[in-house]
């Protein structure tokens, strides 16, 4: 789950002014704007100084770009497609395989989620690992183990029930996995032309909007306040290069198997509703990433190809290709992430570009073993339960469900919750089911 802290909740999420303001001035710093002088006007500001945060904010957006900025980011399809290598094609995953990888997939993503759920919102990396050293389960390969309820405090929000060793009993409901269901049900009900202008129905109409977080709920509140929708993902959002787009990707990359082109161009209208530059290509990243899973050879190869169906200018790019480099170079997964965290200090840890960072560590360094895999997102202390969701759909489909450790499955029970309307408990197996019946449509 995307999340923020308590401290933030009752303002970011709601935004209100300050949460707007503050949020906005890291968007823009980030973005290469000039805000020389603000962040001090900022401080000098009352919360409660409604009028004086809004000035502060249309003055933000006002601000230029520095000069020299070295990026190039876009959020146009037409420019994004335009800078990107030709497509090699699809590669071809066998008849008597696709069922079983399909079904890793879905049910490594939410092995992965509910492996990083206790760690949601509030520990860190150096937390996280104390408090498995002392359960003697680092690294972790497993659901996370909790013998005590005073024990909670040391974990997220979402501390114990129904996420750790031994309490497991089905999937826990999660937006991670409410927006892999709804994009089965929009690819489904719409086809691969759908728009994004379906999206925003569907979001409408089946999800609670307080189930929504960060760069998904200002959209929502936008499409019910009759914001034109090409300026819903923009207004009053300075989450849109967050990581509420990639999180949504895998279930492209699920109908695409071994075509990541096609899987990251499809996941493009769901990312421009709520996300603009280093967001959408998040999602496009994550979708052509999970593809390549299906036919790749080995993490490095799913993660150089994926690199392809991004823009090679951009921040996120550049970003994995620096932990991709520290890999070659033989670094080991301490090392990087101590960088990859010195790089990203002032960033928000639930931002699309230090959490891409992560899961690419993850894969690298995880060597294609599942447990090892979502152990290394977890670990790495920022979105753990998102990037951790993605890391075990990668694994699975790159492993099928026939190579993921029967500890994790079992538990399951084969039962899948979501908060989407209509969809509430479902097998996992039907989920698959549905899923190969569209990835077989799109390679005949």
């Amino acid at each position: 789950m995307e999340y923020i802290s308590d401290a933030e909740r009752s303002s970011a999420l709601t935004q209100e002014p300050w949460a707007l303001a503050r949020n906005e001035l890291q968007q823009a710093a980030e973005s290469g704007h000039d805000v020389t002088g603000l962040r001090p006007r900022l401080e000098s500001l009352s919360p409660d100084d409604e009028m004086g945060l809004l000035e502060l904010h249309r003055e933000i957006l006002a601000r230029p770009r520095v000069a020299d900025w070295p990026y190039t980011e876009t959020s146009a399809l037409k420019e994004i497609v335009a800078g990107l290598p030709q497509d090699q094609g699809p590669r071809t995953v066998p008849a008597d395989r696709l069922h079983d990888r399909i079904l890793g997939a879905w049910s490594g993503r939410i092995i992965g989620n509910m492996m990083g759920k206790p760690f949601e919102i509030g520990p860190t990396r150096e937390s996280i690992r104390a408090y498995l050293l002392a359960k003697k389960a680092y690294p972790l390969t497993g659901y996370v183990p909790f013998d005590d309820i005073a024990e909670r405090e040391q974990l997220g929000r979402w501390g114990f029930e129904g996420v750790t060793a031994g309490r497991v009993h089905g999937s826990a409901r999660d937006d991670d996995i409410d927006y892999t269901v709804l994009g089965l049900h929009l690819l489904e009900t719409y086809g691969s032309a759908y728009t994004a202008r379906d999206v925003a129905g569907e979001w409408l109409s089946r999800l609670p909007v307080y189930e929504v977080f960060t760069a998904e709920r200002a959209t929502y509140q936008n499409l019910v306040r009759e914001v034109p929708l090409a300026e819903a993902g923009e207004y009053h959002n300075p989450y849109r290069e967050w990581i509420g787009a990639l999180i949504r990707a895998d279930i492209f990359g699920f109908v695409a198997p071994g075509h990541p082109r096609q899987a990251a161009l499809l996941s493009y209208e769901d990312a421009s509703l709520s996300h603009r530059a280093n967001g959408i290509y998040g999602e496009m990243w994550a979708a052509a990433l999970v593809s390549s899973a299906f036919t790749a050879a080995t993490p490095e190869e799913s993660v150089a190809e994926s690199l392809r169906h991004v823009p090679a200018s951009s921040r996120l790019a550049i970003e994995i290709g620096t932990v991709l480099g520290d890999f070659r170079a033989g670094m080991d997964w301490e090392k990087c992430l101590d960088k990859l965290h010195a790089r990203h200090s002032e960033m928000s840890w639930v931002h699309t570009i230090n959490n891409a960072g992560a899961l690419t560590a993850a894969l690298l360094w995880g060597g294609g073993r599942f447990g090892e895999t979502v152990g290394l997102a977890v670990q790495a202390g920022l979105d753990t339960d998102s990037i951790g969701a993605t890391a075990g759909a990668w694994a699975g489909a790159f492993l099928g469900a026939s190579g993921l450790p029967e500890s994790l499955v079992d538990p399951l029970e084969d039962r899948c919750r979501s908060g989407v309307f209509g969809f509430w408990d479902l097998s996992i197996s039907s989920l698959a089911e549905r899923t190969v019946a569209i990835a077989e449509a799109h390679t005949t």
